[in-house]
């Protein structure tokens, strides 16, 4: 449970790297100033900025001494250590004190690109960002380059670009271009210094949809929620003076800063970030505040009524149980859980229960109506005012019924996750401003991939509209600002997600782990003959006409496992008209698991799985089929797929096959079935071989598996 920190983990931030190179891939970034083509020059002058020579080298000595930390060194030493939790965090506190390192490299020669053109088009606002920085003493400067050198020796600067901030006018955000260049050459020898990081050496928690799924979805009725946004969060993080040369900002021709915080851009900034708030997230759940979840610096904090107190301590106290050892770590994310998608069993959760929830409602003064809660805002900011969290009061939410995390409407009452309708609204305008254009830049492509992947959330079937979207992203190569053409599925599938977005805030239940019913449900298919499926001791069969195969390999044995499997769902729906969710197998990975994913790469797949998707939804079952991989050699259904009929007295009703299949699939006792299969029979596939073990296993299978108690109308 000792969670490694991200300042100081054994490794030298200091030793040498120069000699790294950066991997051959290639960043595009998301901004045409990102890349060395266009760079200019600035036309800041150091008057703009103003200091006499000796202050910065006299503030540059002094901050090596003394680092200046905004939270409190001392009282997060005394929170973690009447937490139990010093061994989690163990060397947070001496990173308050000290700075922390980020495995920036140290640096055998100065390199210093120029900035990106928006810094001259915006050159004023760009010079009131530096100017609050200096004011503020997160950058000491100015230097000249010999100046700096003298101080720090050797350093490196990474380009900066100003764009304005979404939705507020007259506001606007510097980025550093941590991964430039994205290739050593003669006039930018020194790789990139993003390219001596990596975010799995930062881990941290994400509160991201799953999780927030299991916080909001497992609480008690009445419940509200309330949503805080951390001040200038990358910023209040303190370098160690090790990582100073490495994070020098340029400011003109011959004019520098060094940066003593964290910056937007670093890999490491996130990582080291979320240590810290998962840190301070734990001392508020000692404290009995919570629930709580974040999503870099926002916070959603839940509050229940001090009526269902005891019993959602119970509820916490048996996750406990589940959750303890159960940490796991991918890539740069912690997380605590188990399960898996194949039987709806995931659960994600980003702290492990240990602590119980508290009746705070004595310990200061408040309304009537937070008095019935287990704690209220005074809490949180009490907490925070000992640590030293800064929070954005402008952006606070107060505590209600319902909020807004991760972009997603959360209604605790209606116990739905949706879209809001302001943002529905902004991607419908995004997809005609797509459709008005022939061809699209990367960043296009990137900017309304993001929208709709984050609305598939609450709109799962959608990933199987973004397929083309997706080869779109990967046709760019070395050319990410070059126009080009996207696939001819794009405009279909933008058409069904304009559709879509215009029913509105389009809510879903929240998602929560479900209990499934298990049939004894299979599917199969054989090139050589056709389809089968069995469910339970009952079985069906279809045959593959002749010229179902295409000759681009599109329409291949895949696609007839993915109709199979299509069959399977359609039998099984028209036989029960109850809510309940059912695990079906198979034994071709790619079905099992793009289903798990909601969509396939392979286009004629992915069309299968577009029909059951339209299926499902006008039969109101969209979330009740979940996958699982079986072997071959035990799957019952094989036999069926290649002509070994059981008896016919265990037929499953026949199902109405789709108008745009009936050229391909024709039911096995049909009248024109015998001459296909004569014609299939003329040239055989081989069957795979079997043992006499594996074949007696999977008769056994299925003469044994039957219906559930429960499904005894479906078998009727």
């Amino acid at each position: 449970m000792v969670q490694n920190p991200p300042s100081q983990r054994g490794r030298d931030a200091t030793s040498s790297h120069a000699t790294q190179h950066m991997s051959s891939s290639v960043s595009t970034g998301k901004h045409q100033g990102d890349v060395v083509q266009n760079l200019t020059r600035t036309a800041i002058v150091a008057q703009d900025v103003g200091c006499s020579s000796t202050e910065p080298s006299a503030a540059l000595v002094q901050r090596r001494k003394a680092i200046r930390c905004i939270y409190h060194a001392d009282a997060w030493e005394v929170a973690l250590r009447s937490a139990g939790l010093s061994a989690r965090y163990p060397y947070l506190v001496q990173a308050f004190r000290n700075g922390f390192i980020f495995d920036f490299p140290s640096l055998l020669r100065s390199q210093c690109p120029p900035n990106c053109p928006s810094v001259s088009e915006f050159s004023s606002q760009f010079l009131s960002i530096v100017g609050v920085e200096l004011e503020k003493g997160r950058y000491i400067g100015p230097f000249t380059q010999a100046g700096l050198e003298s101080l720090i020796g050797h350093f490196q600067t990474s380009p900066f670009s100003i764009i304005p901030k979404p939705g507020r006018p007259g506001k606007f955000r510097i980025i550093q271009n941590f991964s430039f260049p994205q290739s050593t050459t003669s006039f930018f020898p020194n790789p990139s210094i993003n390219s001596y990081t990596y975010a799995i050496n930062f881990p941290c928690t994400f509160g991201g949809f799953n999780v927030a799924c299991f916080l909001l979805g497992n609480l008690p009725p009445g419940s509200e929620v309330a949503i805080r946004d951390v001040a200038e969060a990358f910023r209040t993080i303190p370098l160690h003076p090790s990582q100073w040369p490495a994070a020098v900002v340029r400011l003109d021709e011959d004019m520098f800063c060094v940066d003593t915080c964290a910056a937007f851009g670093a890999h490491p900034s996130g990582g080291v970030y979320g240590f810290i708030q998962d840190a301070a997230l734990d001392i508020f759940r000692h404290r009995g505040l919570g629930p709580a979840v974040r999503w870099v610096d926002d916070h959603l904090f839940a509050r229940i009524l001090r009526e269902f107190l005891t019993q959602y301590n119970e509820f916490r106290l048996s996750v406990s149980k589940y959750l303890v050892g159960q940490r796991h770590q991918s890539g740069g994310r912690i997380w605590y859980g188990g399960g898996s998608p194949a039987d709806g069993s995931l659960v994600e959760a980003d702290e492990d229960c240990c602590f119980p929830v508290e009746d705070l409602s004595s310990f200061s003064d408040r309304g009537d109506a937070d008095g019935l809660f287990t704690y209220a805002f005074c809490d949180i900011d009490g907490i925070s005012e000992e640590l030293g969290i800064p929070w954005e009061t402008s952006k606070d939410s107060p505590f209600a019924s319902s909020g807004v995390y991760i972009g997603l409407l959360w209604n605790l009452k209606a116990r739905t996750v949706g879209l809001a309708p302001a943002k529905a609204s902004k991607y419908i305008m995004a997809i005609d401003k797509w459709s008005s254009s022939e061809t699209h830049t990367l960043e296009e492509v990137q900017k309304l991939y993001g929208r709709l992947l984050h609305t598939s959330l609450i709109l799962p079937a959608g990933r199987a509209y973004l397929t083309g979207l997706e080869s779109m992203l990967g046709a760019y190569n070395n050319s990410p600002f070059s126009h080009r053409h996207p696939p001819r599925s794009v405009a279909a599938d933008l058409e069904w997600w304009r559709s879509a977005l215009s029913l509105g805030p389009i809510p879903r239940s929240i998602p929560l782990a479900v209990k499934l019913h298990d049939l004894g449900a299979f599917s199969d298919a054989s090139s050589g003959v056709g389809l089968g499926i069995v469910i339970g001791n009952r079985w069906r069969a279809w045959n593959l006409l002749p010229g179902w195969r295409t000759l681009n390999g599109q329409r291949d044995i895949g696609w007839a496992e993915a109709v199979g499997f299509e069959f399977l769902i359609r039998t099984i729906i028209h036989l029960d008209n109850s809510t309940r969710a059912f695990k079906l197998y198979g034994d071709n990975n790619g079905i099992v698991e793009g289903w798990w994913n909601k969509r396939s790469q392979n286009s004629a797949v992915n069309g299968v799985f577009k029909r059951i998707h339209s299926f499902l939804s006008a039969s109101g079952r969209s979330e009740s089929i979940f996958t699982a991989y079986v072997p071959t050699s035990l799957n019952p259904a094989d036999g069926p797929s290649r002509g070994v009929y059981p008896s016919s007295t265990l037929l499953l009703p026949p199902i109405i096959i789709p108008e745009e299949l009936r050229g391909f699939i024709t039911n096995f006792d049909a009248p024109s079935a015998t001459a296909s299969q004569a014609q299939f029979s003329s040239n055989p596939i081989p069957k795979p071989q079997r043992d006499i073990g594996q074949r007696a296993a999977a008769v056994e299978l299925f003469n044994n598996v039957r219906f559930s108690d429960e499904l005894l109308a479906f078998e009727s």
